[in-house]
């Protein structure tokens, strides 16, 4: 084996190693899964790369998925409107899973930072975390009352290492992390209870930052508002709670002996129709899954944790070969070129953008990308009817409601502020009611529909 290769499985191990994503039941066919949250659930991209490996690798599950993370929301202010927040956009779902990602603001990070500090600030702060701990029982209590098991997910961190010198940076407020780390304990403690699990995003991010910045010491998997994670952070989230829940890494896995005619090993996978003559081997194979394409903006996550390896794994291998060159061709197109001894060890198909199955994951992670943006918006109506509900408006009375959103919609006409913007929006979908919902069930629909595995036939033809 070359050095380079050793290199490179040395270091996939070690980042194997240094995390320790948690553990977690998987989603199961029939479920349905509430992810409740803060901003950085409400942005949905984290879920939304769950859900799209879910409904890649496991088609035949029917499940659903419902984001109900909200902006700037703390576990006592979901407990605070149980008549909406809790009962209506959560519990109405009747989740059989429920995630729960909060923290990040339950802290009070205005409380910390070094122009914070004596006995006053100690004792608001150690408030905030008791209001959480309170509070956290109760919302778990309001799920367990319905059915759903529990996922705690560890908040993300606030980052207080990196040397964001950037012009927009926000201030560092020094401590926050440290309040989110009493979090997580908490969480981890919480998930021995029965029918609970957890996923460790506070763990796993700050051993990615600490070992990028042995290379990179301005490193940051969170962005400049130290608070948020970019595409690549939502990845790593997305990983590691995947890796929680104990998932397969085969997509599928085909074994075919050419000199034997016959069919090995198969994971996931049926083969069928072997043929072969000299210098050629062809059969028909239905993998009953497909790779997971990973979102461009993303990619970089596969250099911080081991992805490909732990959760994407479609491997061909073709033994009885005489050694030389082969090239691969699956439903006619070239998809490569591989010597006998690669198709003998095994080759991950799931890093080659030129197979069929490659570019039908494409279409679905295309889909996954468009249903996320369709989820934000309903995301946003959902937070501009928190707010008047906390405001003791009854956003469930529809009459009142559209004409409330008619009246500030026309005081918002011709302004291009982002509230303004949100209020239109708000009366557009308030006077439609269900419309946004129908349309992303419909993307979920055509997700599915997209990420069925089909038959292709392969040709592996020496050179």
């Amino acid at each position: 084996m070359r050095p380079i290769i050793l290199l490179f499985l040395a270091a996939l191990t070690l980042a194997a190693q240094e995390l320790k994503p948690g553990a977690a039941l998987p989603f199961q066919a029939g479920d349905t899964v509430c992810y409740v949250g803060d901003s950085i659930t409400h942005g949905g991209t984290y879920h939304s790369i769950v859900t799209l490996f879910y409904t890649t690798r496991f088609p035949d599950r029917e499940i659903k998925y419902y984001n109900t993370g909200i902006s700037g929301d703390r576990a006592a202010g979901i407990m605070s409107d149980t008549r909406y927040r809790l009962n209506v956009d959560i519990l109405s779902h009747k989740p059989t899973v429920a995630t729960i990602m909060l923290g990040m603001n339950d802290v009070g990070r205005n409380d910390y930072g070094p122009k914070n500090s004596g006995p006053e600030i100690e004792k608001k702060r150690q408030t905030n975390l008791d209001t959480y701990n309170e509070n956290m029982t109760k919302l778990v209590a309001s799920l367990r009352g319905v059915g759903a098991r529990i996922i705690y997910i560890t908040p993300s961190i606030y980052e207080e290492g990196a040397n964001l010198t950037i012009k927009d940076a926000a201030d560092n407020m020094t401590g926050v992390n440290g309040a989110l780390g009493q979090c997580a304990e908490k969480e981890r403690e919480w998930a021995k209870a029965p029918n609970s699990g957890y996923a460790d995003f506070y763990q796993v991010m700050n051993a990615v930052n600490e070992r990028e910045r042995k290379t990179e010491p301005g490193f940051t998997i969170v962005g400049k508002d130290r608070v948020h994670p970019g595409a690549v952070g939502h990845f790593v989230m997305a990983y590691t709670l995947l890796k929680a829940q104990g998932l397969p890494k085969e997509v599928s896995t085909i074994e075919v002996n050419a000199k034997k005619k016959k069919a090995g090993k198969l994971v996931n996978a049926s083969v069928e129709k072997i043929a072969a003559a000299p210098g050629k081997l062809e059969f028909d194979a239905l993998e009953k899954a497909l790779p997971m394409v990973v979102p461009e903006d993303a990619r970089p996550a596969l250099k911080m944790v081991p992805f490909m390896q732990d959760l994407n794994q479609e491997t061909l291998s073709v033994k009885g070969l005489k050694k030389g060159k082969y090239e691969l061709r699956i439903d006619g197109q070239s998809v490569g070129e591989f010597d006998a001894a690669q198709l003998k060890q095994g080759v991950n198909l799931a890093e080659n953008a030129n197979t069929p199955q490659y570019k039908q994951s494409e279409l679905a992670t295309k889909l996954s990308i468009e249903r996320n943006n369709q989820g934000k918006k309903i995301r946003d109506y959902v937070t501009t009817l928190y707010g008047m509900s906390k405001a003791k408006f009854d956003v469930l009375d529809q009459a009142a409601l559209v004409e409330k959103l008619r009246a500030s919609a026309a005081t918002a006409e011709g302004k291009k502020d982002a509230g303004s913007t949100r209020t239109r929006l708000a009366f557009e979908a308030a006077s439609n009611p269900g419309k946004l919902e129908r349309e992303y069930d419909e993307m979920m629909v055509a997700l599915r529909k997209a990420s069925q595995p089909k038959v292709n036939h392969y040709e592996v033809v020496r050179k």
